[in-house]
């Protein structure tokens, strides 16, 4: 019934294609990620989109399932995410997940799914495995801490195939570098995507309040790393260096059209 969706799922295979190259990050938790492209005529976009996702809350009232449990991200009035935090069962955790969604679809009212279809024109749906080790966040983080952040910059690099090793090694590199000259606030969560792929995707995604601490945090950041800025500089490089592409843009964290304070 659901015609409009522009589904590319870059899912179902094992973890164990992560246990092949013993050098590379184990996963963490597993999020999934949709993005939603808002369809096009008068009276659609964030309005409809918010009503959609308003009914969804209704529908997944005192539901406990990871089906049921989100955050929604705003980048433009026509692109929007929503973020599932899979904090157990890897794999077997998404597929429920996803499971759970098409059961919830399929119970529809007519004017759900006419709701449904006047919301958006497409959606991607990704998987991400967080690399938790790779992480640079404050010793006593939890999920509420980078709700409490809600504005996350996002950079993502599509890396070369047969580079995932050293990648990591230079994401390991710049971690030592920050810490090195005594950074504390920086809040980056680091992910892998691509899975089962030769070539996966990263994304880092650094939370802050808003895009003012963002700038604030940025600016005391690059004076800070003025004494290593040859080998920070290098370092940023070699990363660019071994991506076919490298793409970054913002998005804010709608706690009103979220659902638990503690996911993503």
């Amino acid at each position: 019934m659901l015609k409009r969706i522009i589904s590319s799922l870059m899912i179902f295979c094992s973890l164990s294609v992560f246990g092949v190259e013993a050098q590379l990050t184990e996963p963490t938790n597993m999020m999934v990620m949709d993005k939603y492209h808002g369809a096009s005529g008068a009276g659609t976009g964030e309005s409809v989109f918010r009503q959609y996702f308003n009914m969804l809350q209704d529908k997944y009232e005192g539901e406990t399932s990871a089906a049921s449990a989100w955050g929604i991200y705003y980048e433009s009035p026509t692109v929007m995410y929503r973020l599932a935090a899979v904090p157990e069962g890897g794999m077997g955790g998404v597929l429920e997940l996803q499971q759970d969604r098409v059961v919830s679809a399929n119970e529809f009212t007519a004017s759900d799914r006419e709701l449904f279809g006047a919301a958006w024109e497409g959606r991607q749906t990704t998987v991400w495995a967080e690399l938790g080790a790779l992480n640079y966040m404050p010793d006593n983080w939890d999920y509420e801490t980078v709700s409490g952040n809600p504005y996350h910059f996002v950079r993502v690099y599509y890396v070369k195939q047969g580079e995932q090793e050293n990648f990591e090694a230079a994401i390991k590199r710049m971690n030592e570098l920050n810490k090195s000259v005594g950074i504390s606030d920086l809040m980056l969560r680091v992910f892998r995507g691509g899975l089962g792929t030769m070539a996966p995707v990263y994304m880092f995604r650094i939370s802050s309040e808003d895009m003012e601490d963002h700038g604030r945090k940025r600016t005391s950041h690059i004076a800070a790393r003025e004494s290593i800025r040859t080998e920070y500089q290098e370092n940023n490089r070699l990363m660019t260096a071994m991506s076919r592409y490298v793409d970054q843009f913002s998005n804010y964290r709608i706690d009103d059209l979220s659902r638990a304070p503690a996911n993503r």
